[in-house]
């Protein structure tokens, strides 16, 4: 008589029950983290060995605990009901007619300037992908794409980064900000070496800003002071509206934030001023339909430092 295979004797109880043993070290109490009670466990496990052929536990006057083939099973059955789960949130998705998701990850200077607008236009356009937006600091941007743990990566970079395949995303111009009373405050435009001996207030290390603006000031050998450090751009004017520092910031940023009456901005007179932020994926990776879409959507904004 042909042997029924391994498969048609697994039920995902049973797998959950050993699962749970490995995370308990306990039947009783494994039973009781599934609500059975613990002969009803012990028929399981019983049988599940039947259909193995093999012990999965020992069996002793203190109590149970895996054998080396027990804890194979429970290896797997923690897998299986990863896959399980996974397969749970995609059919729920699919009857909420999300039919893709989307991991994005931006910079803030991205997130509070053009990517609000742009994604509102996009799910509008396919209510069925969903979009799941985190912000990180460039170089983590960089890395999360390189190790394919997300799939597209919005940040600012001086051209293209090996690993990744980009195409631009928007240009945007840097000001100076100051408080309305600077003395700097009424320029048309300022040089770099204009601010070396200010006070700053400084954007948080990694982003793509905070880089520059550190290499700028080493280039030029001076070391900028600084009395506070902040998360993020709101924050920084903030800061430089009571009079912390001043802080460099994108223009179309200000527009986005609320208006700061006493906070003044001037346009920095330096090449590197204007800057581009890049669409980008993994090189290795061949983007989902849904993906492909998000980067078609987001790559027909105008890439004009004006905007």
């Amino acid at each position: 008589m042909t042997q029924r295979p391994l498969l048609d004797h697994l039920s995902l109880s049973s797998l959950k029950l050993i699962a749970a043993i490995e995370r308990e070290g306990s039947l009783s109490r494994a039973a009781a983290s599934l609500h059975i009670v613990p002969s009803a466990a012990s028929r399981r496990i019983s049988q599940l060995e039947a259909a193995t052929g093999t012990a999965l536990l020992n069996r002793t006057a203190r109590g149970v605990e895996l054998t080396p083939a027990g804890r194979s099973v429970a290896r797997y059955a923690r897998s299986m009901m990863g896959d399980v789960e996974a397969l749970d949130a995609e059919l729920r998705n699919l009857r909420a007619g999300i039919t893709g998701n989307i991991g994005l990850v931006a910079s803030i200077s991205a997130i509070v300037q053009h990517l609000p607008q742009d994604l509102a236009s996009f799910l509008r356009e396919y209510p069925s992908i969903k979009v799941d937006l985190a912000e990180h600091t460039s170089a983590d941007i960089v890395e999360l794409l390189r190790q394919e743990r997300a799939d597209i990566g919005v940040f600012v970079a001086d051209g293209e980064v090996a690993g990744l395949s980009m195409q631009p995303y928007r240009a945007e111009k840097l000001v100076v900000i100051l408080p309305v009373d600077h003395r700097l405050a009424g320029r048309k435009s300022l040089r770099f070496e204009q601010l070396l001996d200010e006070e700053w207030v400084a954007l948080p290390p990694g982003t793509a800003l905070a880089s520059r603006i550190e290499a700028e000031a080493l280039r030029r050998g001076a070391t900028l002071r600084s009395r506070i450090q902040v998360k993020g751009m709101d924050s920084a004017s903030r800061m430089v509206q009571c009079g912390l520092g001043i802080g460099l910031l994108p223009q179309a940023s200000l527009e986005q934030q609320a208006r700061f009456p006493d906070l003044a901005s001037v346009p920095l007179d330096e090449p590197w001023a204007q800057r581009v932020s890049y669409l980008a994926i993994s090189a290795r990776k061949e983007p989902s339909a849904a993906t492909q879409a998000l980067l078609r959507a987001l790559g027909t904004g105008p890439v004009d430092a004006k905007t």
